[in-house]
């Protein structure tokens, strides 16, 4: 029999059940598939909804047991796609297996603290949401560059005119509104 002509047969004899912990209607049958006894559940969200199917050879879980272990599984299986796609989870090219083990511990902190960060939010997708913090990540790392390269010219700059190059750079600061404005000295030199 096919999985429809399984769910025509549960409807049919009215074993189908409805589980108002989950929601949702569900049927299930033990069967023999190539030789081994597996069990199928079938479950839709609604009367006119879509049947889907389960599979597992353990046949003494009941379906919210196995319901709970395969929707605790596909969070998994989520994790890693969106994790591979957007967070480069697999691509260190270390050949240390710390670095590795960093690599990966790295990333899944980094997941978590996005999903957080979405849960409280309200990012419509986990791709949005990655993408604007890889883009907030790499404007942080251009404007660490841009100003470690703005401190080298002030410092050599100072060495020139033989002044000490902090009291340099708050005078620039000091007497230019606009740029320290810009610059927000003071928070970058408690932070530097």
């Amino acid at each position: 029999m096919t999985s429809s002509q399984i769910v025509d047969e549960l409807c049919r004899k009215r074993k189908t059940k409805r589980s108002k912990l989950l929601s949702c209607f569900y049927g299930e049958a033990v069967v023999d598939f190539k030789g081994m006894q597996v069990k199928l559940f079938f479950c839709k969200t609604s009367h006119k909804g879509k049947w889907h199917g389960l599979l597992t050879t353990n046949t003494q879980l009941s379906f919210e047991e196995a319901y709970k272990i395969y929707s605790t599984r596909w969070t998994i299986e989520v994790f890693f796609k969106e994790a591979k796609q957007h967070l480069g989870l697999g691509k260190c090219q270390s050949q240390d297996f710390d670095a590795q083990i960093a690599s990966t511990t790295l990333c899944m902190l980094q997941y978590n603290l996005l999903s957080v960060a979405k849960r409280f939010t309200g990012y419509e997708t986990t791709g949005e949401l990655f993408r604007q913090a890889q883009a907030d990540t790499l404007e942080l790392t251009l404007n660490e560059r841009i100003w470690l390269i703005i401190v080298q010219i002030v410092t050599q700059i100072a060495e020139l005119l033989e002044t000490d190059a902090e009291l340099l750079m708050q005078n620039l600061v000091s007497e230019n509104e606009k740029l320290g404005k810009i610059l927000n000295f003071n928070s970058l030199r408690q932070a530097g």
